[in-house]
C-alpha cells in the first residue's frame, strides 16, 4: 500500500505581505494544474480558509503512483508555482524494500521539498500495527 497525508499553505512569497494580484494568479495556476491532473483517487483539494488558500492531499493506493499522480511531485510543483508555500506530507510505501515499515516526512519550506525520517509513527510495526502472525 502507498499511504499519504499532507497539507500546504499557499504563499506567493516568504514575505509577510503577499501581492494580492500575484497571489490570485498563482492560485489560478495551481487550480489549472490540479484540474489537468485528473486526480484518480484519494483527496486533492485547493480551497480558501479565512482568506488564505490551502492544499489538502491524502490517499491510500495499492501501489506507488506514477510521477504525474505522485503526491511528492504534486507538492514539489506547488512549491514551484508558489515559492513562499509551506507544509508537510507523510508517505508510507509498503512495497519499498528498505522503507516498507516507515513513514517518510516531506517538508515544503519556501517552495523547496526536503525529506526527513519520521520519529512519530515509525516503525509502523509495532507502533501502529501488530507484527504478522504465521
Amino acid at each position: 500500500m502507498y499511504e499519504y497525508h499532507g497539507w500546504a499553505t499557499i504563499r506567493e512569497s516568504s514575505s509577510f505581505e503577499d501581492d494580492d494580484e500575484k497571489y490570485s494568479l498563482i492560485v489560478q495556476e495551481i487550480r489549472k494544474y490540479f484540474d489537468g491532473l485528473e486526480w484518480p483517487s484519494g483527496v486533492l483539494d485547493l480551497r480558501a480558509v479565512n482568506g488564505d488558500y490551502q492544499v489538502w492531499i491524502a490517499g491510500l493506493n495499492n501501489h506507488k503512483p506514477v510521477t504525474k499522480h505522485n503526491p511528492i511531485e504534486v507538492l514539489r510543483k506547488v512549491g514551484e508555482l508558489a515559492p513562499g508555500s509551506y507544509g508537510v506530507l507523510y508517505v508510507r510505501d509498503s512495497d519499498d524494500a528498505e522503507l516498507f515499515n516507515e513513514f517518510k516526512i516531506y517538508t515544503l519550506i519556501r517552495g523547496e521539498i526536503m525529506d526527513h525520517n519520521d520519529p512519530f509513527l515509525s516503525p509502523f510495526i509495532p507502533k501502529i500495527e501488530d507484527d504478522y502472525e504465521d
